[in-house]
């Protein structure tokens, strides 16, 4: 893997995400590219600044500036935070400031990328209730590349929760996960399938695969009647773990992004998440 993305709302860094996005591409030795949407709706207003420390204060240190500013001054401020949070951790970076929700161009960035990091919060001023964002949600519909959506600060991980129901999309998903995320091959794998089965679907075919990649392998079966809850359920008792999932909107992970099941999956990003499709 050789260029990452890291997407961001200009006026509100995503630092939690920021964090592990560089985490990601400083041991892929991969550059990182800032995607920064930014509001013009407001860019001449002045706003008061948060006064509370920063989030990535730990790393940084304070802003220059508190207090009354611009939307563009806060704006340029988060850029180069960016800028000086890559620069820490010996990463190339370049950026690139696109409009509030420019979904076009954010998907021709993906076209030319191995992997997209964004924060599973983000959102736009007059989108704030609304999960997952119509913007978000867009990118997780047709990005070019895998997405990693992560919203709490990752301090370490554990084990890697491989989503699988044996369809091709699943093991595509497992397979672009094994070559650009290799670094992982040390971590407890665990493959869980939901659904009406005895066994793990394929299991000596996926055996064959995931023991090219990995030495600690264990296999998972959840019965019942509502697969999402089942999946939920079994993902919000782990801690530090990496989810990985198959193609967006297919079969019963369709259903993690449907209104009805806002609120888990919130839960649920509280781990990041790996997300593809063919």
């Amino acid at each position: 893997m050789k260029k990452v993305i890291f997407m961001t709302d200009a006026c509100s860094l995503d630092c939690n995400a920021l964090d592990f996005a560089c985490f990601i591409a400083g041991n892929a030795k991969a550059s990182l590219k800032g995607l920064f949407f930014e509001d013009a709706d407001y860019v001449d207003d002045a706003v008061l600044s948060d006064l509370s420390p920063s989030p990535c204060g730990d790393i940084l240190g304070e802003p220059d500036t508190v207090g009354f500013e611009t939307s563009t001054e806060i704006q340029a401020l988060n850029i180069q935070r960016f800028k000086d949070f890559c620069a820490k951790r010996n990463i190339t970076c370049t950026v690139r400031c696109l409009g509030k929700a420019d979904l076009d161009n954010a998907l021709i960035e993906s076209r030319f990328a191995d992997l997209i990091v964004a924060g599973g919060k983000m959102s736009f001023p007059d989108e704030k209730n609304r999960f997952p964002s119509p913007f978000l949600r867009g990118v997780l519909q047709k990005a070019e590349c895998p997405i990693i959506i992560s919203s709490e600060r990752i301090r370490y991980v554990e084990e890697i929760i491989l989503a699988y129901d044996g369809s091709a999309s699943s093991v595509f998903a497992i397979r672009q996960f094994a070559y650009l995320l290799s670094f992982f091959d040390s971590k407890r794998i665990i493959v869980v399938q939901v659904g009406d089965v005895s066994e793990v679907s394929y299991k000596q075919q996926i055996s064959e695969l995931l023991k090219g990649y990995y030495s600690q392998i264990g296999y998972e079966v959840l019965h019942g009647e509502d697969p999402a809850f089942e999946l939920f359920n079994f993902l919000k008792k782990r801690d530090h773990c990496f989810i990985v999932m198959g193609a967006y909107g297919r079969a019963y992970l369709s259903q993690l992004f449907k209104d009805s099941t806002a609120t888990p999956l919130i839960q649920l990003l509280k781990q990041p998440v790996f997300i593809t499709h063919c």
